[in-house]
């Protein structure tokens, strides 16, 4: 009887620090100012025919990142980021370059593909949403002659956790943010108008504040 009885003791202890331990990083929070580039992939806007298209070039972004722990290894978090840079506009012999304001909100989950708690790798997809300021669409959108398209988007990609002190890390984060073809613009429809699949290639780096418990 003693013997059963210690036994269940020892299982109820062995129970309560191990459970801790197991769900250690479950409901903390991270909270990641970060840095970084958007570059996109691919052309917003292709006329064939003509020789002309429109495209974004690298936007210099910056932003928040916060990450609520589910699990030891599953969590999810929230992105919103603005940042600068440039659109491209080319029609036969002309070329001009028309600055431009990108801003994003995201909605992403992570899951941790290896590593420990501390220093890991994770797997990283979301939803999104993406937009671009700029004069040229002001205009056509004022004008009604034109918007820009993709605003929701796809999320792909992997992260880098690394630990400082206790409360403070290293977050890297590279996703593909897929969305359609960007533009719309009256009499820029038909066989040579190509479209596809815009891929902006993002890439941040931030320091990490952990909180929570």
């Amino acid at each position: 009887m003693n013997r059963r009885i210690l036994s269940r003791v020892a299982l109820l202890l062995a129970a309560s620090i191990a459970l801790p331990l197991q769900t250690a990083s479950a409901g903390t929070c991270e909270v990641s100012p970060f840095v970084g580039a958007m570059i996109p992939a691919n052309t917003l806007l292709l006329l064939t025919s003509a020789g002309s298209y429109i495209r974004m070039k690298t936007h210099t972004i910056y932003g928040l990142d916060v990450e609520h722990s589910l699990s030891p290894r599953m969590s999810l978090g929230a992105v919103l980021a603005t940042g600068t840079g440039s659109m491209e506009v080319v029609g036969g012999t002309t070329a001009l370059e028309i600055g431009s304001t990108a801003f994003i909100a995201d909605l992403r989950g992570r899951f941790r593909l290896m590593g420990t708690e501390d220093d890991n790798l994770g797997l990283v997809l979301g939803v999104g949403y993406t937009d671009f300021n700029s004069g040229l669409l002001d205009l056509a959108h004022e004008t009604d002659t034109g918007t820009f398209l993709g605003r929701l988007t796809g999320i792909a990609g992997v992260d880098l956790h690394g630990r400082l002190t206790d409360r403070l890390g290293l977050k890297a984060v590279f996703v593909d943010r897929i969305h359609v073809s960007g533009l719309s613009a009256s009499g820029l429809t038909g066989p040579d108008n190509v479209e596809k699949t815009q891929n902006d290639l993002c890439i941040t780096a931030g320091l990490t504040i952990k909180t929570g418990h």
